[in-house]
């Protein structure tokens, strides 16, 4: 068997996106609304998260460094 990471390291976390395929919307509505449930005196449990895709981990796409040639145009080294 392969060796196992922590995937809430720093550096995993930082190279790659883990997406679990749950929907979070209803849990997000819940939060928005959770103060003006607590002003009216309004209990209501946190929806569940349905799982709605397989979990899936890629690696994080480095940005494109733009205006670099620009840059080296207008200093005259390129």
């Amino acid at each position: 068997m392969g060796e196992y990471v922590d995937l809430n390291d720093e550096l995993v976390k930082a190279s790659v996106q883990i997406d679990d395929g749950c929907d979070y919307t209803k849990r997000l509505v819940w939060q928005m609304n959770a103060r003006r449930d607590m002003r009216n005196g309004v209990s209501r449990p946190m929806p569940p998260a349905p799982k709605v895709a397989a979990a899936k981990i890629e690696a994080k796409k480095k940005p494109r460094k733009r205006g670099y040639r620009v840059v080296q145009k207008a200093i005259g080294t390129v």
